[in-house]
């Protein structure tokens, strides 16, 4: 499984702070989130692939957007807004 992690509007938007999703791809991943959390679509994630709106990091350390990327049992994604930050 995956760990993802919610923060600012992503989080209000679906309602969650955390889910948890199986292994796979980022586009998969992505897939499931918005079949979990409906209110992150269209806005944060669509079709797969997230919006200009957010940003994924893995382990909280390299921003990632290929929705080929294999994503690791046990890694945990960031999602947080696109215009976060101090």
């Amino acid at each position: 499984m995956v760990t993802v992690e919610l923060y600012g509007v992503p989080r209000l938007r679906a309602g969650a702070s955390r889910v948890e999703v199986p292994a796979g791809t980022l586009g998969s991943i992505l897939h499931a989130l918005a079949s979990i959390l409906p209110g992150l679509v269209p806005d944060i994630v669509h079709d797969g692939r997230l919006t200009e709106h957010a940003l994924v990091a893995v382990d909280g350390r390299e921003i990632v957007t290929d929705p080929a990327l294999p994503i690791a049992d046990g890694t945990v994604l960031v999602l947080i807004s696109a215009a976060a930050g101090g």
